[in-house]
């Protein structure tokens, strides 16, 4: 009897994502506050840079790669800006990402990292506002406010919320470890340097 393992369906694709990824979600998280943070003016810009570095590689591939309807809003500029409000020039960027298959589901696992993430800036956003009235000023906040993302996460919710076969699965959960794992070895780097 053939398989039909590439047919069968997956349990809801975003709970797939959220135990594939989990670990290294939560490592993430822990380097990008360690290597830059959001406590102060000068961890604030560490993390912009960190976030517009690490960032741009990602949506160049989606740019590329991904259709229409999986193509986040590029975030990158909303970083720019507020690097330039700080008065900061833009990072280099990171090394390029690459995945050498473009199917539908790597392009939206990428795409739910991105936008997932911007549920987490959020919460970041309160705790910069805090810190930054402590001390007296107003950071640029372009990118952790920006509502774009958000709307795009709720026209990605359908595509995550329902059951997907297992080749799909597969392909969103390989790509979206990748984008974690890009992003992770460049906030890696930045800490080892002595940047943070």
């Amino acid at each position: 009897m053939p398989s039909t393992a590439s047919q069968s369906p997956a349990e809801d694709l975003r709970l797939h994502l959220r135990a594939a990824t989990m670990a290294a979600h939560d490592l993430l998280d822990h380097t990008m506050q360690a290597a830059s943070g959001w406590q102060n003016r000068a961890d604030y810009a560490r993390f912009l840079s960190l976030q517009h570095a690490a960032r741009a590689p990602v949506e160049a591939w989606l740019d590329t790669h991904a259709p229409d309807n999986l193509r986040p809003p590029v975030q990158t500029p909303l970083i720019a800006e507020d690097l330039a409000m700080l008065g900061l020039d833009l990072p280099a960027p990171a090394e390029a990402f690459e995945m050498h298959f473009a199917a539908e589901g790597a392009a939206l696992g990428a795409a739910w990292v991105l936008a997932g993430s911007a549920l987490g800036n959020k919460a970041i956003l309160k705790q910069m506002r805090r810190a930054s009235a402590a001390a007296g000023h107003v950071w640029p906040a372009a990118f952790l406010g920006d509502e774009a993302m958000l709307v795009f996460w709720q026209s990605l919710r359908p595509l995550l919320e329902r059951p997907a076969s297992a080749t799909t699965a597969s392909a969103a959960a390989t790509a979206a470890s990748a984008v974690f794992a890009h992003f992770l070895a460049h906030a890696d780097t930045a800490y080892e340097a002595g940047i943070a």
